[in-house]
């Protein structure tokens, strides 16, 4: 049984190896409803599902392996060396991915959720959010995590960085941020002091008539 006004909702968004994962499983341990665009978008691209087949069709059978499962790592070398094969990619999954946002909202109990949106500057903003929660790290310490993370080149790491949008434009859009540039361990104090201001937030929110 679906809510009759929506949940407050705030939007989890930060760079490329930011640490949104950390962030939003904190928000979990304290009984958030959390609702990750990440984990939609995997689901649409498992083997047999529609938007694979468009993917193929879009960027060549090379980008399904034997199995049928997609190439990740040759699908975001194309994304991240050739702005076009992004636009492509956003043009089939974006509005798939934002009907299934809507969907989880409305089923969500909890008087707030956590939506994941690494790329809500690229994308724009979804509707029915009430606010913007920026994860944040200077760039070079996402350089570092993700030639750790990944055992990509520095270079390849950067390539990723310039991708998506700069640190300046998310830090333009936020309502909220959490430094993740110290240690995991400093994460969950912080997520507890957003999850109560949020609760607070929610409390306030006035129903739909």
């Amino acid at each position: 049984m679906s809510r009759v006004n929506p949940p407050f909702a705030v939007a989890l968004t930060g760079g490329i190896a930011a640490g949104k994962t950390l962030v939003s499983d904190a928000f979990k341990k304290l009984g958030a409803a959390v609702i990750d665009t990440d984990i939609i978008a995997h689901r649409m691209v498992e083997p047999g599902q529609p938007a694979l087949l468009e993917i193929a069709s879009a960027f060549g059978a090379g980008i399904v392996d034997e199995r049928g499962r997609l190439r990740r790592d040759r699908l975001r070398n194309m994304i991240f060396t050739d702005p076009g094969a992004r636009d492509k990619l956003e043009s089939i999954l974006h509005p798939k991915i934002r009907e299934k946002v809507s969907v989880a909202i409305a089923t969500v109990k909890h008087s707030y959720c956590i939506l994941v949106i690494p790329l809500l500057v690229e994308r724009g903003a979804y509707p029915g959010i009430n606010r913007v929660l920026l994860v944040d790290v200077d760039p070079e310490t996402q350089i570092a995590r993700l030639m750790a993370r990944d055992n990509s080149s520095r270079r390849q790491a950067e390539q990723a960085l310039a991708s998506q949008a700069d640190r300046g434009q998310r830090l333009a859009i936020a309502d909220d941020i959490l430094d993740n540039s110290g240690p995991p361990a400093e994460v969950q104090p912080a997520v507890v002091k957003l999850h109560e201001k949020y609760l607070r937030l929610a409390s306030r929110q006035q129903p739909i008539p």
